[in-house]
């Protein structure tokens, strides 16, 4: 075989997007701006763990510029699943349908209970301070360990035990006694969340044919069409994705979170 001079080993590329960004011509999600586009801003709960008992959004729905307010009475009682998986037909193989569009039970701080529409951001985020919702609290469980007493809260519909299994090879208690010394501890790690430039967030339009065309900063826009498609009921041939450049994901944009409630009417 005849040896053959590399042309790329040691040699500086220039990246095929590099002007684009460095001259400011990227376009990212949010440089996406329609005529008369609309904004919305969740309502978000500021406890851990319970359920909302009632809501009042009377004097956010006075203020100016408010066009509409969606409670979890108002969207698709349909659970989907957000983690950017490849679809599988095995239903014991798929990612576990646990988020809603909007839900009366919350599961952590800061999850979704409403969502405002405004003709701007700021009307949106105003009016989302002046919604007013009746909690009934429950006990907050942190470790697993928690989640799994006989008498733990249920996080989850069906039981806090999503699945189990068991597998043994070998004799592990033998092993473990026959060693020369045997060290035993907790140990934990803590949690760590991806830190990039741009926040999570989709725009959606409907066409003249019927079909939601959503704009979003995300890493996975086939698996976001289809998780569209099942949250809201709809075809998953009747949703197109667009994915603009992301400013950084590293994984954490291989979720499907905001999509479905932008493309929701």
């Amino acid at each position: 075989m005849e040896a053959r001079e590399a042309t790329a080993t040691g040699e500086s590329c220039m990246r095929v997007d590099a002007i684009a960004k460095v001259t400011g011509r990227a376009r990212y999600t949010d440089d996406y701006v329609m005529a008369g586009m609309c904004y919305a801003k969740y309502v978000r709960s500021p406890i851990a763990h319970g359920y909302a008992v009632s809501i009042n959004d009377e004097q956010a729905r006075s203020l100016p510029g408010v066009l509409a307010i969606f409670t979890w009475e108002d969207v698709p009682d349909i659970p989907f699943a957000t983690a950017g998986h490849a679809w599988t037909l095995d239903e014991n193989k798929r990612d576990t349908a646990d988020r809603a569009l909007l839900t009366r039970h919350v599961r952590h701080h800061g999850d979704a209970v409403a969502i405002v529409v405004a003709r701007d951001e700021l009307t949106a985020e105003k009016a989302a301070q002046l919604v007013s919702i009746e909690w009934q609290e429950l006990p907050v469980i942190t470790t697993p360990e928690a989640a799994l007493t006989e008498d733990a809260a249920p996080i989850h519909n069906g039981g806090n035990l999503l699945k189990q299994s068991t597998m043994s090879t070998g004799n592990v208690q033998q092993t473990i006694d026959a060693a020369d010394y045997q060290v035993q501890g907790h140990y934990q790690t803590p949690v760590i969340q991806h830190c990039h430039m741009e926040s999570v967030t989709s725009l959606a339009w409907m066409e003249d044919d019927s079909r939601i065309t959503i704009v979003s900063s995300t890493q996975i826009p086939h698996i976001v069409r289809r998780v569209v498609g099942q949250a809201l009921d709809i075809p998953w041939s009747c949703v197109r994705v667009i994915k603009p450049f992301v400013g950084g994901g590293f994984g954490n944009k291989q979720d499907v979170l905001e999509e479905p409630m932008a493309a929701f009417r």
